[in-house]
């Protein structure tokens, strides 16, 4: 918790400081805040260039496949759901999204700003399972809904990433799943309405992506430059950005921090990236090696330090409502998970993950957050895993290691890589148990050879 706490009083002491009166640990402090603050919009941008360089804006693409370790835009992808995604410039008009009637099956499109902040959903949840169409409108619009709309989501950002998730429930599955995914329609309101299209506005350039955890970690600040005119700020966001002009940070503009200055401002940047890094892995207390999800997750407000560790680790997780992620670093005895090493992840009689929708268990490698390639193409396992052996008393004991065991259990392994990995247990629309803490997460014991 004293990431938490010093990125508070680094605020706090810098609160009236101006550019002409800094000194050089006034600007690495200021430079270190002001990295924290400014992580989660450019590791966004990651996603952001990657589809627009393959898709244009308002164009929704759903793609019936499940990914794999050679999906690396996105860290610590699910291995559940089919995608669908777009990235909405909503400047000129407002888009809306259709969907179908979706019965039988979990789905959702979460709306992402700039800031990384989950607007409404759409989906199962959210909206429920009947079709229906929803206006999504940036901060420019001031219109009304029109009649034969379900629902309208007014997001700070002109640039709205769109990510769908819809449910498969096995290889069997997949093709009545694809279907569902046809359904799926975006279109700008002047299109669906029959009107004039708004003026064309000149199309939109994002900044090229660079990696934010290799370089100079202040390289980041030129990036949120470019990305920050898309988002309209909160006032005390405002006074943050206001005091960070001292050091170059000004929106729409090229970074250059004051030459005097450079040095303490890259020392700045340099332990602000450490200090995402070291939250990444303390997202909340720590029991039993697994960490919660924040309570904050998706909502993240003014604190700026989760809403970085979660960009770092699971970038894009959902509101708990929808979807909870605990997250095991290490094992029972609180020692680093490693490949080369064999585990046995136990869930006792009644206390198999509490979720109204569906649970799964995925594995990443430790270094990168991807998928790990193994031999079998196994990426996870949960309740819809149609092999899996159940104890005899009714629990569920998983085998996570490099070998595969006897064949009668082979239902219940999930293969590691060489080196250390971390967990990720999806539960999707948790119950209460599962938000308010009282569900007890599986142990997860090292067996000796």
């Amino acid at each position: 918790m004293r990431y938490w706490i010093s990125a508070l009083a680094l605020g706090a002491s810098l609160g009236n400081v101006h550019a002409a009166t800094l000194d050089q640990p006034q600007a690495k402090a200021l430079a270190q805040e002001a990295y924290v603050f400014a992580y989660a919009t450019v590791e966004h941008d990651k996603v952001l260039t990657a589809i627009a360089a393959k898709l244009p804006f308002n164009r929704l693409y759903s793609e019936p496949r499940l990914l794999g370790p050679q999906d690396n835009k996105v860290v610590s992808p699910n291995n559940d759901t089919f995608y669908s995604r777009a990235l909405l410039d909503l400047r000129g008009e407002p888009v809306v999204l259709e969907v179908p009637a979706v019965e039988g099956r979990y789905y959702s499109f979460q709306l992402v700003d700039m800031r990384t902040d989950n607007l409404d959903y759409i989906g199962t949840r959210a909206t429920g399972n009947q079709a229906g169409r929803y206006l999504i409108a940036g901060p420019d619009w001031q219109g009304d809904l029109p009649a034969g709309f379900a629902g309208v989501i007014r997001s700070p950002s002109r640039l709205v990433f769109l990510l769908g998730r819809t449910e498969v429930k096995g290889e069997a599955d997949q093709k009545d799943a694809a279907n569902v995914l046809m359904g799926y329609a975006l279109q700008p309101l002047s299109k669906v309405l029959g009107g004039v299209a708004p003026v064309a506005l000149p199309s939109l350039q994002l900044p090229a992506y660079q990696d934010t955890k290799q370089g100079p970690a202040a390289a980041l600040f030129n990036t949120f430059n470019a990305l920050a005119p898309l988002h309209q700020w909160t006032a005390s966001e405002q006074q943050k950005l206001a005091r960070f002009a001292a050091i170059g940070i000004k929106p729409g503009a090229t970074f250059e921090p004051p030459a005097a200055l450079s040095e303490a401002i890259v020392q700045g940047a340099e332990a602000g990236r450490e200090q995402v890094r070291n939250a990444s892995s303390q997202v909340s207390v720590e029991q039993q090696g697994w960490f919660r999800s924040p309570t904050n997750v998706g909502k993240f407000g003014d604190d700026d330090l989760s809403r970085a560790a979660v960009a770092w680790r699971y970038i894009y997780a959902n509101d708990a409502v929808e979807a909870v992620y605990p997250m095991a670093l290490h094992d029972i005895q609180g020692q680093v998970l490693d490949g080369r090493n064999t585990y046995r992840l136990h869930f006792p009689a009644g206390q198999l993950p509490p979720v109204d929708a569906f649970w799964s268990l995925t594995l990443y490698d430790g270094k990168t957050q991807l998928l790990a390639a193994n031999p079998i193409q196994r990426y996870a396992l949960g309740d819809r895993s149609p092999d899996l052996h159940y104890d005899a008393d009714g629990g569920l004991t998983l085998m996570l290691q490099p070998n595969a065991p006897v064949s009668t259990q082979q239902g219940n392994w999930l293969p590691t890589p060489e080196g250390p990995f971390n967990l990720l247990l999806r539960l999707y629309l948790p119950k209460a148990g599962a938000l308010d803490g009282s569900y007890h997460l599986p142990t997860i014991a090292r067996i000796e050879p």
